[in-house]
């Protein structure tokens, strides 16, 4: 009789209490994690955020079962006990469509950090595609369950649903999550965000609602602006040492083709070496073909387009756009135009030419759109990896293509630059795979008998031509398999660290023999100047 009077278990005996406010937002949360899994697994690739509902709807599902056992056991204790599904008001004041500004928080640092490869269109979809997406979970499922008495509930549940899905991608890369997360990391970030919002839906005054999420969108927005403002500062104080190049009005000595075959990642073999892998073999058949080996060479830039970009620009800075070199309008393509060239530009993906417009005068593949979707489709994943988006084509295409081309250069006045993704790096999460090295040692294999078939090709077609085969850095596979940053100690990096980051291969084939005297070649970015004094 006491428990039966009791006012805590008369609240959880109540049938009402149970099946709207317990089980029906539970029962909807699975919904959302079993479709965001299913929709997910057809339509983008497996990441964090899919595991994540994955795991979480099956326990879900469980909990459901009890609730639902509970619930039975309520009306079999009173059979008086109904459920009064009455409609109940869903009071929504102007203030609350500020919630959006909740998840919206993350996709603007998104945006800030993505600025160089974003258009004003590509920021206005991303934009409207994210509030579309919160406001499902925020406002219209509550509303369309009006009937129920827990709608703020449903409003707090589906604010801290959209945030976590919306905000993995940072929590990857906090805690260096590759493909999946901790469960435990991922439902207490939800928790608490569920606790915020069941806080500020039931604010009286919604002017407090007002400036709680008013200030903490500016502040994070704000905070993020400031950093990459000054990084962009860092970056222009840094002095355009632009080497002179090559005087276009005097006629050159040669003008044979040149070719820049760049394959991601790869690196002499002294480093090579030190991972365990021996690619001596590789080595040997470029210097049977003629080709003469830099094996201490480095770069100033430890990725991609910071590598190629001052290459091909032949600066320690970019001279403008990031992607100004490596898209076709670096100071190699324009030199070389003037001289009667004709500039190719032969990628796996269109990455080399988000936010810019190609200056080729033959690129593939074609610009396949704005990147928009690229940025929305890693946020849905969960993950910033380098191998999401930007392209809809196989590597067998690339290859294809590629080949296509060198095979039917010959008897043109041809530069062309083509940059393979393999080897490739690390999966740059901050946290090596077990098998990182062996997976890299795979790749490696690939490469070398895609280099050997395009050398080969050249041979045929072009033999007269200046063929240069590089890496652009390396594959980071020491360490955290990542920037170190400030996980390590000065003391702790060694040359090998280095080398594994900056380290370039380059291998040179020259149209005639008389080059030593032009090829003092100690860092990637003095390549062309080298090429430029040779012709």
């Amino acid at each position: 009789m006491i428990l039966k009077n009791s006012s805590w278990i008369k609240k959880i005996l109540d049938i009402n209490f149970l099946v709207q406010d317990l089980l029906a937002p539970v029962l909807l949360l699975t919904v959302y994690c079993w479709t965001f899994t299913y929709v997910s697994s057809r339509y983008l690739p497996a990441g964090v955020n899919q595991v994540f509902t994955d795991r979480l709807w099956k326990y879900l599902l469980m909990l459901l079962v009890v609730l639902l056992a509970l619930a039975v056991l309520a009306w079999l204790f009173n059979k008086n006990n109904r459920l009064n599904f009455r409609k109940y008001k869903v009071d929504l004041h102007p203030a609350d469509f500020l919630f959006l500004l909740i998840p919206l928080t993350p996709v603007v640092q998104y945006m800030i950090n993505n600025e160089t490869i974003l258009s004003f269109a590509d920021i206005a979809l991303t934009v409207g595609f994210f509030i579309i997406f919160s406001s499902i979970y925020i406002f219209i499922i509550p509303i369309l369950f009006g009937f129920l008495r827990s709608s703020r509930i449903l409003m707090a549940l589906g604010l801290a649903f959209a945030v976590t899905i919306i905000n993995m991608a940072m929590l990857s890369q906090q805690f260096h999550w590759f493909a999946k997360g901790s469960l435990k990391i991922q439902l207490v970030y939800m928790v608490v965000f569920f606790l915020v919002g069941w806080i500020l839906v039931n604010l009286k005054n919604r002017k407090y609602l007002f400036l709680i999420v008013l200030v903490y969108f500016v502040a994070n927005s704000g905070f993020q602006l400031i950093s990459h403002f000054n990084k962009a500062q860092e970056v222009a104080a840094v002095p355009d040492e632009t080497l002179p190049v090559l005087d276009v009005t005097q006629k050159p000595a040669v003008n044979p083709n040149i070719y820049l075959l760049v394959y991601d990642a790869y690196v002499p073999n002294e480093t090579m070496l030190s991972y365990g892998i021996d690619n001596r073999a590789q080595e040997q058949y470029l210097r049977d073909q003629g080709f003469v080996l830099y094996p201490h060479t480095y770069s100033i830039g430890a990725d991609s387009v910071g590598t190629m970009s001052r290459v091909l620009n032949i600066s320690t800075s970019f001279g403008g756009d990031y992607r100004k070199g490596v898209s076709g309008d670096g100071v190699v393509q324009n030199t070389l135009q003037e001289l009667g060239y004709s500039t190719y530009g032969i990628f796996p993906s269109d990455y080399m030419f988000q936010g810019v417009s190609p200056r080729y005068d033959v690129f593939f593949p074609k610009i396949k759109g704005g990147a928009f979707w690229n940025l929305a489709s890693v946020v849905l994943i969960g993950e910033f990896r380098f191998d999401l988006g930007f392209t809809e084509q196989s590597h067998d295409q690339y290859v294809e293509n590629k080949q296509n081309i060198l095979g039917s250069a010959a008897g043109k006045q041809v530069f062309l630059y083509s940059h393979t993704n393999i080897p490739n790096h690390s999966q740059n999460s901050g946290t090596c795979l077990s098998e990182e090295t062996s997976l890299y040692a795979e790749r490696l294999e690939r490469a070398n008998l895609e280099m050997q078939a395009d050398i080969r090709i050249i041979n045929q077609v072009d033999p007269g031509a200046i063929v240069i085969v590089a890496g652009d850095h390396g594959p980071y596979l020491t360490k955290n398999c990542y920037n170190t940053g400030d996980d390590y100690d000065i003391s702790e990096i060694s040359r090998q660290d280095i080398q594994d980051r900056f380290g370039t291969f380059l291998a040179i084939r020259w149209s005639t023999q008389d080059y030593s005297k032009y090829d003092e070649i100690t860092i990637l970015q003095d390549l062309f100047p080298a090429i430029f004094a040779y012709v």
